[in-house]
């Protein structure tokens, strides 16, 4: 959940590690070796140059360091290339610097001024594990892996199409865990016959650890004072594969327009299946959907999850630019002993204020507009989102096509296609993913879910309902006013049918007493089924050759952006925005 800071130092005016006794670039200047060993040593401005439209190309890193090297490559792929080509560059590193050393130490690249704002204004968290950030609308994804090398190698063994590697870590006498042969054959997997190489050290460990793996180096005049460096290929007759085929998603709640909207940012046409006569129609179309984290101070998969899908969501959110999305901050408050006990654990684990903070009763009471007597965190890049008006944004894409009042009846898989039948037609596709939410168990054969009716209570806004300025949770939640009213929620029950019932208004406000204690006007409310899987963890992969993308239960506005990325990552082949433990964690065939 929380990674040290880099520890270093400066040794006349050049960054230095006080862990590994090393510099971490060269003292002539850092941007001006990135430029000769990594840019020239792999001929990144020509191949960018040479792209076709629409393309993609891949950048593996060992040693992100303070991020010069990705910084400069941000520049040349800006200056070569055309606006419908992404670069997608994936570095690994044990640490991250703070922000403010970034900012600080970055100040001497005036060349690199706007592209250090740039990742200033989307700065990684301090996290073990994956984050995948999007940069400069998209044309650039940076994809930073933190920890350990020994934890992070089998990240790339979910990669295999790289198209350059910068090999940048400390020297090998120093670091040699970053030039072994372990690594690089798990490194060699990764590449394809085109995949070139490059690194400042012409070492002959560094030789001889890159031929038993696989790898044909050569040297070239070194940068500075050091005389040689290496650059190369691979020896593999494996290809560059791209996938482009049509994708049918079933289901438009947020999941499937969140998904869709992921495949068409990556080039890929979407057939979106709605059964209702509008989108939006099921579980996800209330007013309104509260995007928090339930985080764990444990180090689970489902503590990883929860963090790693929260970040991802509210990044994803940002990056949107809409107004169907809402920065104000999430209070959640301490209201019983194993609230104490959760709030004390993660207050143990980090203090920094970076992801949550805690609140007194006073500032709590500031912060949400009416007066609270109760202490607990406040997640201030957390939110809510308009579901109904963010699944229309997603989708106003050309990739796009919605089919309305489209009941798909059944999945059935002829040889290398799937077939769904709607009515008296059948479609085929290679790529089916099913975002039906509780609807997924009469449509795929699936084990281990549930379905939940939830009930949101809608109360008039008077009085000081009114000043409530963010969603304040406790055993409850009530939302800011949004159409004239507050959503108060939620509940959780067995009851099959949709009406709604006296009962579970009476347990959502007798809920809200923890929050405010007033006599509140209930106008009217809302149901929906949602579909809940037995670990309460959503059910993201494949099946039986079909992907599934379910069960995000209440919390679909937090953990469907990152599992729609998963979902998209398998159907074009690329490395996905977590680590093996926590997808294993989603798979559906876990429940089997």
């Amino acid at each position: 959940m929380y990674s040290e800071f880099a520890p270093f130092s400066l040794k006349n005016n050049t960054l230095f590690s006080e862990e590994f006794d090393d510099l971490y670039s060269s003292a002539k200047g850092a941007v001006a070796e990135c430029n000769h060993v990594f840019i020239k040593g792999n001929n990144l401005n020509e191949r960018f140059e040479n792209l076709g439209e629409n393309s993609k190309f891949y950048i593996g890193e060992i040693g992100f360091g303070i991020g010069i090297n990705f910084l400069t490559t941000c520049k040349s792929w800006l200056d070569h290339t055309k606006q419908n080509q992404v670069l997608e560059f994936y570095s690994f590193d044990k640490y991250l610097f703070r922000l403010s050393d970034f900012i600080k130490l970055n100040v001497s690249c005036p060349d690199l001024k706007e592209y250090i704002s740039e990742l200033e204004r989307n700065y990684p968290r301090n996290i073990q594990g994956a984050q995948k950030i999007s940069l400069f609308g998209g044309r650039i994804i940076l994809n930073l892996i933190i920890g350990e090398i020994d934890n992070t190698q089998e990240y790339i063994k979910l990669m295999d199409k790289v198209d350059a590697w910068y090999f940048d870590g400390f020297s090998p006498s120093k670091n040699p865990d970053l030039w072994s042969i372990k690594l690089f054959k798990c490194i060699h997997k990764s590449c394809h016959e085109n995949t070139t190489f490059s690194t400042y050290t012409s070492s002959g460990l560094v030789k001889n650890n890159l031929t038993e793996s696989g790898f044909n180096h050569s040297r070239a005049m070194g940068f500075s004072d050091k005389r040689h460096m290496l650059k190369g290929t691979v020896d593999t007759q494996l290809k560059k594969n791209t996938s482009n085929t049509k994708v049918a998603v079933i289901g438009s709640g947020i999941a499937g327009c969140v998904l869709s909207y992921t495949l068409a940012k990556k080039g890929i046409e979407v057939d979106l299946y709605e059964k209702s006569d509008s989108i939006c129609s099921g579980a996800s179309s209330h007013e309104l959907l509260v995007t928090y984290p339930r985080l764990s101070a444990h180090d689970t998969a489902f503590g990883s999850f929860t963090l790693h899908s929260y970040i991802f969501a509210t990044n994803f959110y940002k990056q949107l630019k809409t107004d169907t999305w809402k920065k104000t901050g999430v209070i959640i408050l301490n209201h019983d002993a194993a609230t104490e006990k959760r709030q004390s654990s993660l207050l143990e684990k980090r203090a920094d204020g970076e992801i949550y903070r805690y609140i007194d009763p006073d500032e709590a009471s500031e912060i949400s507009g009416i007066d609270i007597k109760l202490n607990g965190l406040i997640y201030e890049d957390a939110g809510y989102i308009l579901p109904e008006e963010m699944c229309k944004f997603l989708i106003e894409s050309p990739k796009i096509n919605i089919f309305t009042s489209s009941h798909i009846k059944s999945i059935k898989k002829n040889r290398e296609v799937f077939n769904l039948n709607i009515g008296e037609k059948k479609f085929e596709y290679q790529n089916v993913c099913v975002c039906a939410g509780s609807e997924t168990a009469n449509i795929v054969d699936i084990d281990g879910i549930s379905i939940k009716r939830g009930q949101v209570t809608h109360i008039e806004s008077l009085d000081n309902v009114s000043r409530i300025k963010l969603p304040i949770c406790a055993k409850g939640y009530i939302s800011p006013r949004v159409n004239n009213i507050h959503l108060v929620g939620s509940s959780y029950s067995d009851i099959e049918d949709t009406d709604l019932s006296e009962e579970e208004h009476l347990y959502n406000l007798n809920n809200l007493k923890l929050v405010i204690d007033e006599e509140m006007n209930v106008i009217t409310g809302q149901t929906g089924h949602r579909a809940v899987s037995k670990d309460h963890m959503p059910v993201v992969g494949m099946k039986d050759g079909i992907y599934i993308n379910t069960c995000h239960g209440s919390r679909a506005s937090v953990t469907a952006p990152i599992s729609a990325e998963i979902i998209a990552s398998m159907i074009v082949d690329e490395a996905p925005p977590l680590m093996g433990r926590e997808l294993e964690s989603l798979s559906p065939e876990r429940f089997n």
